[in-house]
């Protein structure tokens, strides 16, 4: 076989049946007539990668950057090598490079966005995200990933990364220090920010710091989450009657919430309101009639009208 492109055709039809070992030993040969055809040295690295040699993949690609540097294909085989080896200073210098090469293919920057969240951390990833979208600003897939990223990082919650950014600190520390940052203009609507503040102020049992921030939360965006932890906080304070407020709404979209369900059911208990209770439970069993369990709480709860009747 002597014509360059008979063998590009044979390479891609053995990578499609994930032949790579075939792929591989048709590319060597190819390579002998043909040493500076440059898909056969961009596929090289990649074949290697899949074969797993993946040092003599860096290697080759080390060495062919330079040549290859504005192949789309080449550089995502390169990413994947860097974080396979968990060379993250050498990844982010490949990252930052490849901006000033002029790569114009949007699907690569996806990969890139998605590259660089996963192994270098949420704030590469949003850096990255940012130029991508500066060089591609109606791209669908990376405003998706944008309008993603308001909800996780990398991969993960924001609560989550949240919790390992901190995990190091006291949660007195750890309060501290974001309070500082949410003084910032890009921190102060984060939501996910405000609630693990609220969450290390509830560790340390300030539940009425925690109440400020939670209040401030539902101005960011009114979630039940928000009120079932608004109304948990008030009732830690004492505060029953505010509690029950924000608890009643939750209760009757999601009777299936056991935490709220008993929270609820102990601050009418405590009133000994029965039929406070009764319309409460009416309401949720009008929007959930499923909540079958709802009706061994009424039953449990003409306990109190008895008591309150004998007392």
């Amino acid at each position: 076989m002597t014509d360059a492109r008979a063998y590009v055709d044979l390479i891609i039809a053995l990578e499609r049946k994930k032949d790579y070992r075939g792929a591989y030993e048709a590319l060597k040969e190819a390579l002998t007539i043909y040493p500076t055809n440059l898909f056969l040295l961009g596929n090289e690295v990649h074949l290697l990668f899949q074969l797993g040699k993946i040092k003599e993949a860096r290697t080759k690609a080390e060495g062919r950057v330079e040549l290859l540097k504005n192949n789309s294909f080449f550089l995502r085989t390169y990413v994947l090598i860097l974080q396979r080896e968990k060379a993250k200073d050498d990844l982010e210098k490949l990252i930052n490079a490849i901006f000033s090469w002029g790569v114009g293919n949007e699907v690569f920057f996806v990969f890139l966005v998605e590259a660089a969240a996963r192994s270098l951390g949420a704030e590469k990833g949003k850096d990255v995200l940012r130029q991508a979208l500066a060089r591609f600003p109606q791209s669908e897939p990376l405003k998706k990933i944008a309008l993603a990223g308001e909800e996780t990082v990398g991969g993960t919650s924001r609560f989550t990364y949240y919790q390992q950014k901190f995990a190091a600190k006291s949660p007195a520390q750890a309060a501290i220090e974001i309070e500082t940052i949410m003084a910032l203009p890009e921190y102060a609507a984060d939501y996910d920010l405000h609630l693990y503040l609220a969450d290390l102020y509830k560790k340390m049992e300030r539940f009425d710091q925690a109440v400020e921030i939670y209040t401030r939360l539902l101005a960011i965006k009114d979630h039940p989450f928000t009120r079932k932890m608004l109304g948990y906080a008030y009732y830690k304070m004492g505060d029953r009657q505010r509690a029950a407020i924000h608890l009643k709404g939750v209760f009757v979209q999601n009777p299936e919430d056991h935490f709220v369900t008993r929270t609820i059911f102990k601050i009418y208990e405590d009133k000994a309101d029965y039929e406070g209770w009764e319309r409460l439970v009416g309401e949720a069993l009008a929007h959930r009639p499923e909540a079958k369990h709802l009706w061994g709480l009424l039953k449990k709860a003409k306990q109190w009208q008895k008591s309150s009747a004998t007392s």
